[in-house]
């Protein structure tokens, strides 16, 4: 219903808006309240929006400054890193080396020993496998006179 009254006035020819002394103050108020409110609202809130934003860009100019010096840093400790680590892997490669040629050294040595060990070993055993023949053969005359005195059933 309320509707149609508005229509109605607009088919009749009827202005809804009545231009008087009353619209004049109307924009008066309107007018006295944006300049009260704009200085007393409107800027205040404006202000702290750009303090905000000048804070945070502040903040953000330091992390990014922050970041580039974290970066700059990790960058140097990285080539600090791998200049410690070639040094280390040189120095490990040396030592590889060095153990290397100690344990064929020590491997000489001891095939050196080992031979003189199995000469000296070898010449002991033919000369006890000497005394042992010639013990032998001095003791075959008898020990044959003994074998054919049993076996003839007299003595020899």
């Amino acid at each position: 219903m309320l509707s149609i009254i508005p229509m109605g006035v607009l088919l009749f020819g009827e202005s809804p808006i009545d231009f008087d002394a009353s619209l004049l103050v109307q924009m008066a108020i309107f007018f006295v309240a944006f300049f009260i409110l704009r200085s007393l609202v409107f800027k205040p809130v404006m202000n702290l929006f750009d303090a905000r934003d000048q804070a945070m860009s502040g903040s953000k100019e330091q992390a990014e400054k922050m970041t580039a010096e974290a970066e700059s840093t990790r960058d140097s400790f990285e080539a600090q890193l791998r200049t410690v680590r070639g040094k280390a892997n040189e120095e490990r490669d040396k030592k590889r080396a060095e153990a290397q040629t100690l344990a064929r050294e020590l491997t000489a040595r001891a095939r050196q020993q080992n031979t003189s060990q199995l000469s000296a070993a070898k010449a002991r055993l033919d000369m006890e496998a000497q005394q042992a023949r010639t013990k032998a053969e001095a003791e075959v005359p008898e020990l044959a006179r003994q074998v054919s005195a049993k076996l003839l059933g007299r003595s020899v």
